[in-house]
């Protein structure tokens, strides 16, 4: 009689477990689902910035800001980092007619209208943001 007792409480102590990490995960997913910013959505059209990898061998392109919440003035900053091994020890003047086309492919794109300014930093490494850097003021 007494196992039959401790098998029950021993059962309903497991199932208080289980519920318990089943609503925590509920509870976490539930809270980092509402709290992630909104992404900007005009980034940027994928079919421009395949064309831009294609035409001047670009291997990856970032861009930012990526979320509404980093824009926090009433303009801000599009930027565009440009990876390709081939801008490894360039100078300004070998891209600088580079980079004014593009910023005319860039102004077809339907910015938000606080994006003031555009940015061009062309990179020789992935993921290090050093390089020859140009800004244009947006039409």
């Amino acid at each position: 009689m007494m196992s039959k007792t401790v098998k029950w409480l021993l059962g309903g102590i497991a199932v208080c477990v289980v519920l318990y990490f089943v609503m925590s995960f509920f509870a976490v997913s539930w809270l980092s689902y509402f709290s992630t910013p909104p992404a900007i959505k005009t980034l940027g059209d994928k079919e421009l910035i395949q064309k831009i990898k294609k035409e001047y061998n670009v291997q990856e392109i970032e861009r930012t800001p990526a979320y509404e919440r980093e824009i926090k003035q009433d303009t801000a900053t599009y930027t565009l980092y440009l990876y390709s091994k081939d801008f490894c020890g360039i100078s300004a003047d070998s891209v600088q007619k580079k980079s004014m086309k593009i910023v005319q492919e860039i102004d077809k794109i339907k910015l938000d209208p606080k994006f003031y300014k555009y940015q061009l930093v062309f990179c020789c490494k992935l993921y290090n943001p050093n390089g020859v850097s140009f800004q244009y003021v947006r039409k």
